[in-house]
């Protein structure tokens, strides 16, 4: 009973560790609109909890628009909560790169962890 105890006390903090209180972004009005939509898409999914399908979403609008700081940030927010740390580090690269003074992303503490900043 003490090891079945200790393993759901192991489990439950690794799920927990990657929690954030970061949430996805907006993309700006004038954005491209279909990248707009799957990103609204994919944001709507990710407060449902289904993390798969708002990583499909975001990829759809990071096809559409791969200059957009915000998606970048999304796919690596989706990756974090994955526990894909590489991935997700890559990501936030290309969200700071791709920003454009998106103070949002510039100030992610996520992305600031990510990257050692």
């Amino acid at each position: 009973m003490k090891h079945l105890i200790l393993v759901l006390f192991l489990i439950l903090t690794a799920i927990s560790c990657n929690k954030t209180d970061e949430i996805p972004l907006l993309l700006p009005s004038a954005a491209e609109p279909s990248a707009k939509l799957f990103n609204d898409r994919g944001i709507e999914y990710y407060y449902q909890g289904k993390y798969t399908d708002a990583l499909i979403s975001f990829t759809q609008a990071n096809v559409v628009d791969s200059t957009a700081g915000e998606i970048h940030f999304n796919l690596g927010l989706i990756q974090h909560l994955k526990g894909n740390e590489n991935k997700a580090k890559n990501l936030f690269q290309q969200a700071k790169y791709f920003a454009d003074e998106n103070i949002k992303i510039l100030e992610s503490k996520l992305l600031k962890k990510y990257l050692g900043l």
